[in-house]
């Protein structure tokens, strides 16, 4: 196996689609355990849903209706071999803007990646630092400046898809990718799109 390589996936009523090997290194001192290993992600969206269906990012990824619906519906419609694979992944999220909050800390089977993740780093994401940019991107040369390397695609078009961060300017936005592969923050209400990772056992 070599970073990069793609294979399709059949989920059902959510269409075939194509995930990568975005890693294969260790970690050493990250307290995420996101980019640990062999992490596999989509390497297109999936479908488009809310973060939330009211406008907040209070409790972040861990209380998010999309935890929810990725760690349910998407890993449901993985065909068993795949789930039979797949290992519990210790996952670090932002907090956002809420006073006195630390990052969130959940156990996920399916989660969404950070800012650190795909370029490194970002000023509006609590959670950078306690993980790393995957091999993948940093093979790409992903930056917050030379960022095309981390564009998705939905039904063929370049599209926009959600991080896990909660924004740390306000109490309503998650940070995404936009079409360019560069990064903006929206509100929890809108609909993006979502194209989880998972680690391999």
């Amino acid at each position: 196996y070599n970073v990069g390589d793609t294979k399709e996936v059949d989920l059902g009523s959510l269409g075939k689609h194509m995930v990568r090997i975005s890693n294969m290194s260790a970690c050493t001192t990250e307290t995420s355990e996101t980019a640990c290993g062999f992490v596999v992600e989509f390497a297109d969206i999936i479908t488009n849903q809310q973060f939330n269906s009211t406008n907040t990012n209070v409790g972040g990824w861990k209380d998010s209706e999309m935890r929810t619906y990725v760690n349910g519906a998407i890993y449901n419609a993985l065909p068993s071999e795949l789930q039979n694979v797949i290992k519990t992944t210790k996952v670090i999220s932002g907090h956002g803007s809420t006073s006195g909050e630390t990052n969130f800390e959940t156990q996920d089977k399916l989660y969404l990646l950070n800012a650190q993740e795909v370029w490194s780093t970002n000023d509006y994401d609590t959670s950078v630092r306690t993980s790393k940019q995957l091999d993948y991107y940093k093979n790409q040369g992903v930056t917050t400046s030379s960022y095309a390397g981390a564009i998705k695609q939905y039904n063929g078009s370049n599209s926009y898809w959600w991080l896990r961060s909660a924004s740390y300017s306000n109490t309503s936005n998650f940070l995404y990718v936009i079409n360019s592969g560069n990064w903006t923050a929206i509100s929890a209400g809108y609909y993006n799109g979502v194209s989880p990772a998972f680690r391999i056992a």
